[in-house]
This record gives C-alpha cells, structure tokens and sequence, in this order.
C-alpha cells in the first residue's frame, strides 16, 4: 500500500480519479491500427497522488511501427492535481531502455543515441493551471541505418528551476517497431 501523502485528501484523490478519468478517454478514442494509447488507471492515479512530485504523465499515444528513415509521431498527456499553477514543465523523449532504472542521473543517461533526443516546448516551459491538463507532441525520425526491432522510447517529465536542481517529475515509456 502506498504511504499517505498529507498533500491529498482521499476525498481530493477520488476527485481528481474522476477528473483524470473524464480527460484519458479523449485519449483512448485515438486507439486504432498503427497506433497505440495508453492511460493510467485509477489505481495508478491513486499511486501517483500519494507520492511526492506532481504534475504527472495520464496518458500517452503513439505510431505503433514505421521503417527505418520513417517518423514515430509521439504525444503525451499531462495532468496538474495541485491547488496552484505548474510552471517551467518540459517533456524530454529519448530513445533507450532507462525506464526500469530508479536513478534520475543513469535513466536520463541510458540513451540510443542514433535516435534524437526531443524536448518540448520552448522557453520558458509548460504552464499547467491548477487542476489543469496540457498535451505534448513529438515526431521521433528514425534513423535509416537501425535494425528491423522494437525500441523502447522514455518520456521524462521535467521541471526546471533556472537557478538550482530541477526535478522530474514523472516518467513514461512506449514500445515501437521499426518494419
């Protein structure tokens, strides 16, 4: 069981499970061939709201397969539980099999670097109001010179402080084949 979080009642966490709930089936109308989605579940909201860091990833859709020197197009979906605006976000993706790996520094490392490594959006960040979603996008080129395989693409939710340690917030991954 996970430990209480002072930060969420159980009545704000039941809340924002229906919330959360209303916004990731707009995201699972968009499952169809070639493409995938995924959504949290109301348990993994419950998780995710009794841990420290918020804003979190609710969602996530992409191209299932492409050939080499083809695009994966990428998004994800984000949800703000908090009583105040989030400020300064960004969606870094890259190629690489971080994602089972706890520590920030090596799963940020842990990187295909033929593949690019994308971050949206621009300066300044990300604004997301208080109990608020937003949407990122990304087109992954992939490179021509790649095996016919799957690939593990990472999604780390970042927010920056320009003047001390940032944190990261959340963190996704998705599966796509190179035909």
């Amino acid at each position: 069981m996970a430990t209480k979080n002072p930060k969420f009642t159980d009545e704000d966490i039941k809340k924002h499970i229906a919330k959360i709930q209303e916004l990731t089936k707009e995201a699972e109308k968009q499952q169809k061939p070639n493409h995938h989605v995924t959504v949290v579940t109301p348990e993994e909201i419950d998780r995710k709201l009794r841990r420290v860091n918020s804003p979190m990833i609710v969602s996530q859709g992409w191209t299932s397969s492409a050939p080499a020197g083809g695009v994966i197009n990428y998004s994800v979906g984000l949800y703000n539980p908090d009583p105040t605006q989030a400020i300064w976000l960004f969606g870094h993706v890259f190629i690489g099999s971080g994602n089972p790996d706890p520590v920030t520094g090596t799963f940020l490392l842990n990187v295909d670097d033929r593949f690019p490594r994308l971050t949206q959006p621009d300066f300044a960040g990300l604004n997301i109001p208080a109990g608020g979603s937003a949407s990122l996008s990304y087109s992954i080129v992939i490179p021509a010179n790649v095996q016919k395989t799957n690939y593990l693409g990472n999604t780390a939710l970042m927010q920056f402080n320009w003047h001390d340690i940032g944190t990261l917030l959340d963190r996704s991954v998705f599966v796509f084949k190179v035909t």
